[in-house]
């Protein structure tokens, strides 16, 4: 290390996006937030979509913002959540809005097929999930959609990008969500044939970490800069990026990536691809350097999430550390509900959902906000504890701790219910890990610093704190 760089994190995630600069020097790190905006579903005709055009606005506005603000740029990367494309015609433009990966059609068409669940598993070891790309192309194919209209499908991050360089690519670690992508084979040919869509479809894949395009012209006038900005194709996929940013240079850490999901899993060095892992709902991803995530998804704060929406709408404008304040002093015991359950899975009065299937599953009354929440950060706790037991027996590991990272890690209260759960230390933070670690990947693809550097350097620049479990 010793040399110095500026790159600009873009990190989208379902509810609200961030431009975020980071300056590397030598040993330090420093980062400052430039731009903020709500992210989220737009309903439309029954259906739920991305915004795309205000994504991409939001993304040039946080370009020009940071350069204004903070100086030259040398690079730009863009991370989402995972399995969501969008189309480009032949005419070079996207066609449409993207789909959200919450759009109920896709829950029909995994239906439709759980006698190829097993075998969709197969191709690639990602868990059965409504959301799945796989299930989401077929029911564009069951409404009627012809893919060979377009010239590329994009994943989130590489669809933005194509919209500021004009250059089309695929990268590893998103396109490893999609449940029919490998780091050996990269897309299977064998979904292709059998969903109806052209192979072709497909760009070429860069490696993680390579430069996609500078802005083009009118992107540059647009975010009224006058100099050539590269694109990086760093970690696409936030959870990728969160994983990098992990402060420890163990080679095979096990971690909780905590936001509106939860990925609750470890580093791996090759894909589990069996029948256990399939039974255990485990998943396979890529990292950035072609290791696996191997992991479960887990619903996360989107529960509380929407809890908190439903009680704004009833005149309670609570924010977080409020909502965690009132489940400290909830003595409501033994309260649990399934998190994966259908029933929190979409959009709803969330606080009356969790309420209800309580009473019916356990006959507890629920009285107010904090044992709603207290409710929520219980059962959430019980499928991580879950999750570990099944991940211990899979990997054969014996892990000393958890790395919790991303936004959920700020939550002191959860941290130590995690750590009293599982019997094991929780080491909490960096809070921003999805944006440090696309930070850490346009890095080093600048050439400023080496991977096996990422470890030793996120933890003397970022403050963690630890929670021992308490004998309770």
């Amino acid at each position: 290390m010793g040399k110095f760089a500026r790159t600009l994190a873009i990190d989208l995630g379902a509810s609200s996006g961030r431009g975020i600069v980071f300056e590397i020097d030598g040993k330090d790190i420093r980062q400052t937030e430039v731009h903020r905006f709500a992210n989220g579903a737009v309903e439309k005709d029954g259906r739920l979509y991305w915004d795309l055009q205000m994504l991409f606005d939001e993304i040039v506005k946080a370009i020009g913002i940071a350069d204004k603000k903070c100086g030259r740029l040398d690079s730009v990367g863009i991370d989402t959540w995972g399995v969501d494309f969008g189309l480009i015609g032949r005419d070079g433009n996207p066609i449409g809005d993207p789909r959200h990966y919450r759009d109920k059609a896709n829950s029909a068409a995994r239906i439709s097929l759980q006698d190829k669940a097993f075998e969709l598993f197969a191709l690639a070891g990602v868990s059965d999930n409504d959301f799945n790309t796989s299930y989401q192309v077929v029911a564009r194919i069951q409404e009627g959609e012809d893919f060979a209209n377009a010239r590329h499908l994009l994943f989130m991050p590489q669809l933005l990008a194509y919209m500021l360089t004009g250059v089309a690519v695929s990268e590893p670690t998103i396109s490893s969500t999609s449940g029919f992508y490998t780091k050996d084979e990269g897309f299977s040919e064998q979904f292709c044939n059998w969903a109806g869509i052209p192979l072709e479809i497909f760009p070429d894949s860069v490696d993680t970490g390579a430069i996609i395009g500078n802005l083009s012209d009118k992107v540059k006038l647009a975010a009224e800069i006058d100099y050539d900005l590269p694109v990086i194709a760093t970690a696409g996929h936030d959870t990728a990026c969160a994983v990098l940013g992990i402060p420890t240079s163990e080679e095979y850490p096990m971690f909780l990536s905590s936001g509106t999901w939860s990925l609750f899993g470890a580093i791996e060095e090759r894909a589990q691809i069996s029948p256990e892992a399939f039974e255990g709902r485990y998943t396979n991803e890529l990292a950035f350097d072609g290791k696996v995530r191997f992991l479960r998804n887990i619903m996360g704060m989107w529960i509380i999430q929407e809890c908190r929406r439903q009680w704004k709408g009833q005149g309670m404008d609570l924010d977080y550390a409020q909502i965690v304040g009132l489940a400290r002093q909830s003595q409501v015991k033994g309260a649990y509900i399934d998190v994966d359950d259908r029933a929190f899975s979409f959009p709803c009065d969330m606080a009356d959902a969790v309420a209800d299937y309580v009473w019916k599953n356990q006959g507890i009354k629920l009285r107010g906000v904090g044992d709603v929440a207290k409710c929520v950060y219980d059962s959430l706790v019980k499928a991580y504890a879950q999750a570990y037991d099944g991940l211990k027996k899979l990997t054969g590991r014996q892990y000393g701790k958890i790395y919790v990272i991303g936004g959920g890690s700020d939550n002191d209260y959860l941290n130590q219910l995690i750590a009293d759960g599982l019997g094991i230390t929780v080491s909490a933070g960096p809070t921003e890990a999805s944006a440090l670690g696309n930070a850490l990947g346009q890095f080093v693809g600048l050439g400023v610093l080496n991977k096996s550097e990422i470890g030793a350097l996120v933890a003397n620049n970022y403050k963690v704190r630890i929670f021992s479990p308490r004998r309770i």
